[in-house]
């Protein structure tokens, strides 16, 4: 009899770590998962990417590339024991980020926008990650600006994503557009507003009428608000605000909007929702 219940049990623990097996085997990504993020940059700047793995993943991005494009990491990320540290933990996951400086080596490079990029990873293992959307310029084009005309004179944020920037107009002028890089449906995500013009109105974006006009050392604040607080995605672009000097002369000054990292707060359901929708195969229950 205890010979038989001896048995027994043994049969039952075997089944139970089976199962036990199985299950989480069937949580493990056959690659890593990259968030969304829509970024707009230029050649020689840095980006960082974020993205979803398994906790036992003991590699690191050695590269990526976006066309002719490749991004080399900085030495920004810390290693813990044998893989690179976490930026959050979750039940089978880790979010991990990476920092890159964007180089071509090709000359005449013009602005390209990528949805996916390749990436290379320290095991030899490669893949291909849809990323939400990079605009990659020629090196140095936010430093064209003329912040002389529209000078920026102060700017700042909150814990709620919310951003906004003044400009004073140091000569009369006039605004002709305001424009961003990114799909309506992605800037439908925020509420633009301009303040500070024609008796100090306020109007979003959509209600303005151009070109308007702001007198010298009047003030105008342009700000950006999340349309929701639940979103899970990283952005980093910048408005163009684009005019002429009553003079003649045109202008060009950039604004730029960024989301830091310590905004970003996923929950369990979030990276179930973000495997489900980028990895059907894996089960996230």
């Amino acid at each position: 009899m205890k010979e038989r219940f001896f048995w027994t049990m043994l049969c039952l623990i075997a089944i139970s770590w089976a199962i036990n097996l199985n299950y989480a085997k069937s949580k493990q990504l056959e690659e890593p998962i990259f968030l969304d993020h829509y970024i707009e940059t230029a050649i020689g700047d840095q980006i960082t990417l974020y993205y979803v793995t398994n906790k036992d993943d003991r590699s690191s991005v050695n590269y990526i590339r976006a066309g002719d494009v490749e991004g080399f990491p900085q030495s920004d990320f810390f290693i813990i024991g044998d893989k690179p540290a976490p930026v959050d933990t979750f039940r089978h996951h880790e979010l991990r980020s990476i920092t890159f400086e964007l180089r071509n080596f090709e000359e005449g490079f013009e602005t390209k926008s990528f949805n996916e990029i390749a990436v290379f990873y320290s095991d030899g293992r490669s893949s291909t990650a849809s990323i939400g959307e990079l605009v990659i310029h020629p090196e140095g084009r936010f430093e064209k600006d003329d912040q002389l005309t529209l000078e920026q004179v102060s700017g700042g944020g909150n814990s709620m994503g919310r951003v906004q920037y003044a400009f004073k107009a140091t000569e009369p002028l006039k605004i002709q557009e305001i424009t961003s890089p990114f799909s309506e449906q992605i800037m439908d995500q925020f509420i633009f507003s301009i303040k500070g013009y024609s008796n100090q109105l306020e109007k979003p974006f959509d209600e303005l009428e151009f070109p308007f006009e702001v007198g010298k050392d009047k003030r105008i604040r342009i700000e950006m608000i999340p349309e929701s607080p639940n979103y899970n995605f990283l952005y980093s672009f910048y408005v163009r605000l684009a005019g002429t000097t009553d003079e003649g002369k045109p202008f060009i000054s950039y604004n730029h909007y960024n989301e830091p990292s310590f905004y970003l707060n996923l929950s369990q359901e979030d990276v179930n929702r973000i495997i489900a929708q980028k990895a059907g195969g894996v089960s996230v229950e």
